[in-house]
Parts: structure tokens; sequence; C-alpha cells
């Protein structure tokens, strides 16, 4: 098994969005409606990074995909200007459930801080998680994120969902 991380660019915005809608699908099950898991979420991901992707700009963003043999089976998204009042969001790290529990994840997101610490010096990282996804909770507070009390926010599904916010004041300490 041969495993590769490489810089994602503009031409891999269909790639992530099959990646993230297969995530979803996944992770999100009984998280998200089943009506928006079904028949939303290929069109919605595709038509968020083609978006994302057509004003990609490296100096602001960081983006990582995980390969398998070939294969993208995960990836990691940073983007420096989308929530200032909370610091660079981590606004994706997705793994397919085949290559969850591999180090991909922790790797990816290594990778994520150690890019903020670079190129942000002094500056936190952040990312919101639903309550109900247990899993990432924990591999967020495995990897010393600091969770937040939750709070409710309309989603992707139009319905609201209790969230809670991990920040890194120090991105850079991630190991």
């Amino acid at each position: 098994m041969t495993f590769a991380v490489r810089a994602i660019g503009p031409q891999d915005g269909p790639v992530i969005a099959a990646l993230h809608a297969a995530s979803w699908k996944d992770a999100y099950r009984g998280i998200l409606s089943d009506e928006f898991l079904a028949s939303e979420i290929d069109d919605e991901r595709r038509h968020v990074w083609a978006l994302r992707m057509s004003t990609w700009n490296p100096a602001r963003s960081f983006g990582e995909i995980a390969e398998i043999d070939g294969m993208p089976v995960g990836f990691v998204c940073v983007m420096a200007d989308a929530d200032p009042a909370h610091g660079a969001l981590l606004d994706n790290l997705h793994i397919l459930p085949g290559s969850r529990a591999s180090g991909l994840g922790r790797r990816l997101l290594g990778d994520a801080a150690r890019w903020v610490a670079q190129e942000l010096p002094g500056t936190p990282m952040h990312l919101t998680v639903y309550v109900a996804n247990e899993g990432a909770r924990g591999f967020y507070r495995r990897m010393g994120g600091i969770e937040s009390a939750p709070f409710e926010e309309r989603e992707h599904d139009g319905r609201l969902h209790r969230i809670v916010r991990f920040i890194w004041p120090d991105p850079g300490s991630i190991r």
C-alpha cells in the first residue's frame, strides 16, 4: 500500500466534492436529514467546491489530498480569512470510512496546523463540529483542541443543529 499527500489545486474541485459528499453520507447519517444526504449532497458539494476552487488562493488557503495507491481517500482545507473572529478556519478534514483510524487524519491536521503556524504566525485555528458527531469530537480532543460550549446553527439541511467549536490557540503545537 502506497500512501501520498499532495497539495490541492483548482483542477481538484470534482475530486474533493466527491470525497466530501461520500464522507458526509457516512459520518453525518442520523445527524443531517436523510433526504439531504440522499438527494442533495452530491450537487451541493459540487457547487461549493467549483465555486471555492474558481477563486482558490494558495496564499490565503491551504489544502491537501491524501491518496492510497493513487486513489483519493481524504482531504483537508484551511481558509485564513473565513472567520477572523476565531482565527484560521479548518473548514474541512474528511477521510473516507475505509481509511479512518489509519493516521491520515492526524497527518492532514498536522500539515494544516503547520501551515497556519508558518503562514499566519500567532493566529489560532478552529473548526465547528456537530455535537452528535462523537467520533470527530473525540479525535479533535485527542489532538489538543479546546471544545466550546454547544450552540445552535441552521445547517446545510435547513434544520437547527447543536454545534461545538474546537480551537487550537497555538496550531504549531499540534503533533
